[in-house]
Parts: structure tokens; sequence; C-alpha cells
């Protein structure tokens, strides 16, 4: 699970003592969906899920695989694709696939909510683009142990790495009365988290775990200064 390898790096980073609770605010529900591969020049992934989308229903690993960014390349490779780290995030993806690769035709698993829409860029980019959604999110409410402690006094840190699980974040979290310290993946990430009156918040430099790590520990410093 990508929160407890996240949890793990945490504590390599900042010690082993810190206690972590581990409450996810969305499941991954997969869909069943064909996505034609036929005539593609290559497959563009902008989640890991999207990678574990397309293995369920296709045994085809021979595209390269156009990955947002480092994170989703690793899973990629792993998977058995000859995977391209892109610059981090959709629109830059999008950018970067018609600047410099200019395919003429792509494939694009994705899931039922997109924070930025990579398929209207790259067909006005003149690429056609072939996609399939292949995930989406289900809502699954905070933990009791996360319930309990939302309403002590105890800051709290709170990484967030998507528009969606931030807004799940203000849905399930907005009544919190200990200080929320939030960590933000992007500024879209960030305006959404802003809803939860946080004592601080961090935007990471790049959409990526090592940033948001940097962020986290910002956030550490903030609050033993405050």
């Amino acid at each position: 699970m990508q929160s407890e390898a996240f949890a793990e790096s945490f504590r390599t980073v900042f010690g082993a003592d810190w206690p972590v609770v581990i409450s996810p605010l969305t499941d991954i529900v997969f869909r069943c969906a064909d996505l034609p591969l036929n005539g593609c020049e290559a497959v563009v992934f902008t989640s890991a899920n999207a990678v574990a989308g397309l293995v369920r229903i296709s045994d085809r690993r021979d595209l390269p695989a156009l990955c947002v960014g480092a994170r989703t390349a690793e899973v990629a490779r792993a998977a058995g694709f000859d995977a391209r780290e892109g610059p981090g995030d959709a629109a830059a993806l999008a950018h970067w696939i018609a600047r410099d690769l200019q395919p003429v035709r792509v494939a694009y698993p994705r899931g039922a909510t997109i924070a930025f829409d990579l398929e209207a860029a790259l067909s006005l980019a003149g690429i056609e683009t072939v996609s399939a959604i292949l995930y989406e999110q289900a809502a699954r409410p905070a933990s009791d142990e996360l319930r309990s402690r939302l309403q002590g006094d105890i800051p709290l840190l709170l990484p967030l790495f998507s528009t969606e699980s931030a807004r799940r974040a203000v849905a399930e979290l907005e009544a919190a009365t200990a200080p929320l310290y939030v960590a933000a993946m992007s500024a879209r990430v960030a305006d959404v988290a802003r809803s939860l009156r946080p004592a601080s918040l961090a935007v990471a430099a790049r959409p990526d775990a090592e940033a948001m790590m940097d962020a986290l520990g910002a956030l550490i410093d903030a609050a033993g200064s405050s």
C-alpha cells in the first residue's frame, strides 16, 4: 500500500518514534473497460493506479510508457514497461509530449476523476488520444483512531497528495479541533485544503514523495517554533 510505504519513509527521515495514523480517505475500485492499443505509439500514465488498471486488462508491454513523474515511472517499469519519466504533473506532461515527442496516437488509461484534462490538451495539440476509465476513487470514512486524534489538541501533520484526497479531507476533517499542519502535493491541492483552516500549510516544491518529505519537515519546524 502506498500510504504504508510513505509512512515508512517518513519514519526513516524523521525518526521511528513518530506515531503515524494510516487512514486512507479513498478506496481504489478498478473497472473492466476496453482500451484499444492498436495503432498507438505510447501509453500515457498519470498515476500508479492507471498502470495497475491497464495491467489488469491487457498483457501488452511493448508500448513505451510516458509517465507523469518518478513514482509512476517506477511502477510502470516494475510492470514491464519501458518507462520515460515526465516533468511531474499532468499539464507539464501534456506539454512535454506535444512539444518533444509528437506522437500521432496514444493510449490514456485514467481514473474517473481528473484534476487536469490531459486528453483535451493532447487532442488540441493534434495528438489522437484513446482513453478509458479504468478505476475510480470511492469515499472511505476516517478511522476511529484518526477521529479521536482530530478531537484532541495535539498538532497533526496531514499530507495530501491529490485534489480528490484534499476534498475528502475537507469533508471528513473540517470539524477537527486539533491544529492541522498540511503538506500539499501541488498548488491545486493547497487551494482545496485551505478550507480546513490549517495552522500551517506547505506546498511541495515538486509533485513527488521527496518534496513532500521536505514540506513535512518545514511544517515540523513551523510547529516547533510556534
